[in-house]
């Protein structure tokens, strides 16, 4: 949420829900990955020239999906696409940059037969 740190704070709503979620719910296995994977993952998406549409469309299509779906005790649900979400983040953006037009966003909103941001 680094992105949209003048929105939000360290100890915001969204991250304080995902938090204990993550404590509670996540296996250690898929911890792991995710401190190993994200770091490159934010590094490739900072270096986008219009990385704010990818990280918009993270906030409102995965951060804020996980939160309603735990405040409604759908931990399937945001387990599911929390995990998901990470290995296509990695696939996209981790070990080396891909080309944006191949992007992250294009690829899930097909999978959700939705348009891709323009």
């Amino acid at each position: 949420m680094r992105f949209l740190q003048d929105k939000f704070d360290d100890n915001c709503y969204e991250l304080t829900i995902l938090r204990w979620f993550r404590d509670n719910f996540v296996s250690k296995e898929d911890i792991t990955l995710y401190y190993e994977v994200a770091p490159t993952i934010v590094e490739n998406i900072d270096s986008l020239e219009d990385n704010d549409k990818i990280y918009d469309y993270i906030y409102n299509h995965i951060v804020e999906a996980c939160v309603k779906a735990i405040e409604n005790g759908d931990y399937d649900f945001a387990y599911n696409r929390y995990k998901s979400s990470v290995l296509a983040l990695n696939e996209q953006f981790g070990e080396k940059e891909k080309e944006q037009e191949n992007g992250f966003v294009k690829k899930l909103c097909t999978l959700n037969n939705k348009p891709a941001l323009a």
